[in-house]
């Protein structure tokens, strides 16, 4: 009866919101192993980005996440998803966009976008501290660290236009 009316009502609201916000209801879009080629089920997240509070290094009695350890592989957010990926500081930005590349970037892809998508490793400019990183330039002349978590990969022609229509900048 009523609760079947309810759910019914709950359904017919969730793929408007799913539009609304780009794809299924959720914090972010997930994350994705270049090397392996394969979805980062949300349950290992935490583990595989080394994220989880341990009493190592306590502040006040409360735990923290201690420092990384894994050094071979570092992380970019796309599109809302974070893409983890074998990369090193004596790396260029070039070689690190090739990686990416061929471990499945392009899935960040908007086929509504405003831009034609990630089409080569040449369509992927990283972002470090601000700094936009040269594709010839080691990442370690922007001052990236062994194992780095906090990089931005994006499409270089978003850079240059407009929000996508489905952007929260429109909001």
């Amino acid at each position: 009866g009523a609760a079947g009316g309810a759910g019914m009502a709950a359904a017919a609201v969730a793929p408007a919101q799913e539009k609304a916000l780009g794809g299924p209801v959720s914090l972010g879009k997930g994350a994705w192993d270049c090397d392996r080629g394969e979805e980062i089920p949300a349950e290992r997240e935490a583990e595989v980005f080394e994220e989880i509070a341990t009493m190592d290094f306590p502040f006040e009695g409360i735990p923290t996440v201690p420092p990384r350890k894994n050094m071979t592989h570092m992380a970019f957010f796309c599109g809302g998803c974070r893409y983890r990926v074998e990369a090193y500081p004596d790396w260029t930005a070039g070689r690190v966009c090739e990686a990416l590349f061929a471990g499945g970037i392009a899935r960040a892809n908007n086929p509504d976008g405003n831009t034609p998508g990630i089409q080569g490793p040449g369509d992927i400019t990283l972002i470090y501290a601000g700094q936009r990183m040269a594709a010839d330039k080691k990442l370690e002349e922007y001052h990236v660290p062994p194992g780095c978590k906090t990089m931005i990969a994006i499409e270089t022609a978003k850079l240059f236009a407009k929000p996508d229509p489905d952007s929260a900048y429109w909001n």
